[in-house]
């Protein structure tokens, strides 16, 4: 859940107060009129051990009508009755809870009494202790562990037969019995702050959930008063970017002439003076030939991209040979994958034949993918292999560019098709490259309903594999978005 500002962060706190008391409320309710219940059935359990039980306890064998009958019936009736009568009609108050807890111990006190002081009775006490913690209030032992160590103390010195059972004990006896309930006071008050820990976690999480829906019921308002004006600013946008690539595209010409014209007197110069000129002079002249080729480049991978967002990229579809396609593209790439002192080696499939595609954007797929992987291998090998695969409407000719170059993470293999995506500002600054080349193969292969995938690991290569349709559809093309994998 994320963090809440300062304000809401009190909102919810004060929230989470306010659930806390209302389910301690509910507690306490539900808790008196527990012992409600609980103390009429204590009542009629008094007047049972009175007929039964405490004739054979005070007069051993001979059992007859006690006066404690009379005991049972008034005295537990003047404790009982009022505390029930409280846990129905003020079930919540404060001193519902404390009424009962002093009421429920000195029932406690009358059955220990009816029963001669047994021994099994007096866990009565500890039973009612148990009962109280349901309150999850730990004030509420202390008048109910005050009434029991007062009760001990009086019968056992002025009646202990009363409360142990024997006619002589010791005076202190109340203080080993008043140790014992202390004793469990402890657990239970650890117990009862540990369950009202919870209870308030359970508060708090409710209160920042409510808090997270109100905020996303506001959202959701003020997204829909807002639509209309977003679908408004949308349109403006999609108009805006359809005129930046409508401008870009219709400036091919333009950007184009002038810059061919550089490049072409250049390596027009670097003829002209062949070795009459300096040193320095013929390597100025490469410099800006590699200049503006690097500078064409760039301007031809976004005037593509311009014209695939614009949709005026279309194919041009054609029976060709495969194999002589690829022959083609390895003479053009031959000079560059030698430059960097790396060996090519193409393998073809005798079943190649004919396919019915875009062989200009084919071969630029092909291109990119084997001048990616001279640019970034120096001294290695580089493969391409072109096989086919399937029969009939789902046949597809398979190309396969790898090299032993430098890698790429799994980072920087996740956008390798992204518009610009370069390795880090290093490797840009060393290998040279626009980051459009991957985007133009990826985009010219959807393009014509196929793929293309990539597969690396740092200092171990690469290997793109591209697949197309053996019979390319038109129209295809109409759903390409740019940069997409």
């Amino acid at each position: 859940m994320s963090p809440l500002p300062l304000s809401e962060s009190t909102s919810t706190v004060r929230r989470a107060d306010e659930l806390f008391d209302q389910y301690q409320h509910d507690i306490h309710r539900r808790t008196d009129r527990l012992f409600a219940v609980l103390m009429i059935l204590q009542w009629i359990a008094g007047i049972i051990f009175a007929l039964w039980v405490s004739p054979r306890a005070w007069y051993g064998t001979i059992s007859r009508t006690h006066i404690h009958v009379w005991a049972a019936i008034f005295l537990g009736g003047g404790i009982c009755l009022f505390p029930a009568l409280l846990g129905v009609f003020r079930a919540g108050a404060p001193s519902t809870r404390y009424t009962i807890a002093v009421a429920q111990m000195l029932m406690g006190a009358l059955l220990i009494h009816l029963t001669g002081g047994r021994l099994e009775t007096h866990f009565h006490v500890f039973g009612s202790l148990a009962f109280l913690a349901f309150y999850r209030d730990w004030k509420v032992l202390i008048p109910a562990t005050v009434v029991v160590a007062l009760d001990h103390m009086l019968r056992g010195w002025f009646w202990p037969q009363s409360v142990y059972g024997v006619v002589v004990a010791s005076h202190w006896r109340w203080l080993e019995h008043a140790a014992w309930v202390i004793f469990e006071d402890i657990f239970l008050v650890v117990s009862i702050r540990r369950a009202s820990v919870e209870t308030k976690d359970t508060a708090f999480r409710t209160a920042a959930l409510e808090q997270e829906v109100r905020i996303r019921q506001l959202a959701e308002n003020e997204a829909s008063m807002t639509a209309a004006q977003l679908r408004v600013t949308q349109a403006q946008a999609e108009a805006a970017t359809r005129a930046k690539s409508d401008f870009l595209a219709s400036m091919s010409h333009e950007l184009r002439t002038p810059l061919n014209a550089i490049i072409l007197y250049s390596e027009l110069l670097q003829e002209e003076v062949g070795e009459k000129a300096p040193a320095q002079s013929i390597r100025d002249l490469q410099r800006i030939t590699g200049a503006g080729q690097q500078l064409l480049g760039l301007i031809n991978g976004i005037l593509d991209l311009s014209k695939i967002e614009a949709g005026k990229m279309t194919l041009s579809l054609e029976h060709f040979d495969v194999g002589g396609l690829v022959h083609q593209v390895v003479d053009t790439v031959g000079p560059l994958v030698r430059q960097n002192e790396n060996t090519l080696t193409v393998t073809c499939a005798d079943d190649l034949g004919a396919m019915y595609g875009d062989p200009m954007k084919t071969g630029q797929v092909l291109l990119n993918l084997l001048g990616n992987a001279a640019k970034f291998t120096r001294g290695g090998a580089i493969t391409l292999d072109a096989a086919r695969e399937g029969r009939g409407a789902r046949a597809t000719v398979v190309f396969t560019v790898a090299d032993t170059g430098i890698g790429m993470t799994d980072e920087q293999l996740k956008k390798v098709f992204e518009p610009f995506a370069q390795a880090d500002v290093r490797t840009s600054r060393k290998y040279g490259g626009t980051g459009l080349g991957l985007t133009i193969a990826s985009t010219f292969c959807r393009l014509m309903g196929g793929s293309l995938a990539a597969e690396s690991r740092p200092g171990a290569g690469s290997r793109f594999t591209v697949r197309l349709p053996l019979e390319v559809r038109d129209g295809v093309h109409e759903t390409v978005a740019i940069g997409a994998a």
